[in-house]
């Protein structure tokens, strides 16, 4: 149960770009405003291990994101979405009174919610100020597929986007789709976490030469048994190694190598290596503009985010787009040379976005004190 005069933090189960975006405003709060957070409880581990600041954790869903099709991360399956994300958005709005009292019990000063839109009605009802942190939202991303099937598809766009409306204010984290019709907008710029530049620390941890390059490598946990592995093996010959989070799926690769979550973020890595090579989500994409590290990364079908991310990383001038067949295959040759050849400059937006947000909910917690005397 939440802290009178704190803040409730609502974010979305959908991928852990939402969770770093949000855990970077977070730790920007003071330890002594009180701060909780609800989401999917499989994200609990990665809260703790990524949160610099007290917090409770509480288990909360009220949307689906978006599903893919088995082994194609890359693709939404936009029947199923659609299905799920009715399904999920009328038990939400069943439970938005009862979520609505426990807002009033606790004291809440503030709602923050990353992409999930129904705590926004029921902050709205517990006359709670309710902040929607987003560069996206999921009647956006919906919307193309909810057209091309018709039926009640369309109808729950509708819903979401009236739910969406119930936002007091909404922080526009770029890169950003338009948003101009959810609630009165506050740019912020990107909402990031600036990784630690450990280059040395992490090639002598790996046993790398002067003449080894170094690309941190993620392309998600989930369905990449048909990427053609071997291809990254045989990259070794050229003094080209890769780190990440995950092994493949195929075996162990000797050019491929594993850090702990624990000691390492995507933003250390991103600031310590010579490339990335990574599907284009908010937080990576984020990292890599803030870290000044060029990003090769694949196009992402059906997902509407993906045309803003695009367009910041080509302004920036360190990021490489690779066709679906090149990324599916690993054909990465031309492309890291490319990408160890660039100086891209400074990201295209501001980088305090964190702060911005932060200052910004301590601001209407301290109202929320004083009007309570």
């Amino acid at each position: 149960m939440g802290q009178p005069g704190g803040i409730a933090v609502y974010v979305t189960s959908h991928g852990f770009g939402h969770l770093n975006r949000s855990v970077a405003a977070i730790n920007r709060l003071p330890a002594d405003v009180p701060v909780t957070i609800r989401s999917h409880p499989n994200l609990f581990d990665h809260w703790r291990e990524r949160l610099r600041r007290p917090a409770t954790l509480e288990p909360h869903v009220s949307d689906v994101g978006a599903l893919s099709p088995p082994g194609d991360s890359a693709t939404i399956d936009g029947e199923a979405t659609l299905e799920a994300a009715a399904r999920m958005h009328a038990e939400a709005m069943e439970r938005v009174d009862a979520e609505a009292k426990r807002l009033r019990d606790e004291g809440a000063a503030a709602v923050l919610c990353d992409a999930t839109p129904v705590p926004l009605v029921a902050a709205r009802r517990a006359a709670v100020p309710g902040f929607l942190l987003a560069n996206f939202t999921w009647a956006d991303i919906y919307a193309p597929h909810a057209k091309k099937l018709g039926g009640d598809a369309p109808k729950l766009v509708a819903e979401l986007r009236q739910a969406y409306r119930h936002a007091t204010a909404l922080f526009r984290a770029e890169p950003a789709l338009r948003l101009t019709d959810v609630a009165p907008v506050i740019e912020v710029g990107m909402v990031v976490t600036p990784g630690h530049a450990r280059k040395d620390e992490l090639r002598g941890r790996l046993g790398l030469g002067p003449k080894d390059k170094l690309v941190y490598f993620y392309v998600g946990r989930y369905g990449q048994q048909d990427l053609a592995w071997e291809r990254l093996e045989r990259l070794a010959k050229r003094h080209i190694h890769f780190v990440g989070f995950h092994p493949a799926p195929s075996g162990k690769l000797a050019n491929l190598h594993v850090v702990p979550a624990t000691e390492w973020t995507g933003a250390d890595l991103a600031a310590s290596t010579d490339a990335i090579v990574a599907k284009a989500g908010y937080g990576t994409a984020c990292e890599a503009m803030v870290a000044g590290t060029p990003m090769i990364y694949p196009p992402r079908t059906g997902f509407a985010e993906h045309r803003a991310l695009d367009r910041a990383l080509r302004a920036w001038g360190g990021g490489i787009a690779a066709s679906g067949r090149a990324f599916a295959g690993l054909r990465l040759e031309a492309l890291l040379e490319r990408a160890f050849a660039l100086q891209p400059g400074p990201p295209p937006f501001a980088s305090d976005g964190a702060a911005r947000v932060a200052d910004r909910l301590i601001q209407t917690c301290d109202s929320s004190v004083r009007g309570h005397r």
